[in-house]
């Protein structure tokens, strides 16, 4: 074997060599490291793979054996390139993977928002539904003496405590349904109740209650089931009742 043809085996051996030891240390991950970045003062770019290396000896082995001087040169030029080709496509599928990986979690926190909204969907609805239940249930009256608008201090009193309530809850709106007795004209009658109505609405926006959420209908005698010569009657017809009920308007 020619002088010229052994020193091409042993360069290539060599850069094999230096793959081995800088690309397969485990036991110096400070050293893989160092290895792995690129020199001091030079770009990312010229960064070595251990492949490269690993390519470039191989291929000057063979371009050796094969050429000669010449062909360790292009055996080693060719090995290197397919080496960093290798390299490449290594960092590649790794990329890959972390981008795979990436969508998976993004899609397991899509679904987690996806449960979290009909939860509270279903919440929102249970709650509007009891609301509703509570509002038919409800019902408050406010009577009066004849031909009067004036509270007593004991509905005054009821009124401020369901202001209270009314306030903590906006979703409830107030209906007023006033009341007269038979007694007197139809027309006397259809503003006598409107103005019971106005008065319990005036106390209530006096503790708070929103005026837009308050409705008033004043209904006369219309509505009065107690015959004149029924005077303990009459006054279950001198009446407000108040209701409420949830959304829209009152």
């Amino acid at each position: 074997m020619n002088r010229q043809l052994v020193n091409s085996l042993m360069i290539g051996m060599l850069l094999a060599g230096n793959a081995s030891a800088y690309g397969g240390d485990q036991e110096s991950p400070q050293g893989l490291e160092q290895w792995q970045q690129p020199w001091s003062g030079e770009s990312a770019d010229t960064t070595d793979y251990r492949e490269t290396w690993q390519g470039a000896g191989i291929g000057a082995i063979a371009g050796a054996i094969i050429g000669g001087p010449p062909g360790f040169i292009v055996g080693a030029a060719g090995g290197g390139l397919l080496g960093r080709h290798r390299g490449l496509e290594a960092d590649l599928h790794s990329t890959r993977q972390a981008m795979a990986q990436l969508s998976q979690a993004e899609r397991v926190k899509s679904g987690q928002l996806q449960t979290l909204t009909r939860q509270l969907a279903a919440a929102q609805s249970d709650y509007r539904q009891r609301l509703e239940v509570i509002a038919r249930g409800f019902v408050q009256r406010i009577h009066f003496r004849t031909g009067e608008t004036t509270l007593e201090p004991e509905d005054r009193q009821d009124l401020a405590e369901l202001a209270a309530m009314l306030r903590t809850l906006d979703e409830w709106r107030i209906v007023l349904h006033a009341h007269a007795d038979r007694r007197g004209g139809q027309g006397a009658n259809q503003a006598l109740s409107a103005a019971r109505a106005e008065v319990v609405s005036h106390a209530l926006i006096q503790q708070g209650v929103q005026p837009a959420r308050i409705s008033r209908q004043a209904h006369g005698e219309t509505a009065a089931r107690y015959s004149v010569n029924d005077p303990e009657g009459l006054v279950y017809d001198r009446q407000v009742v108040i209701r409420l009920q949830v959304g829209g308007a009152p």
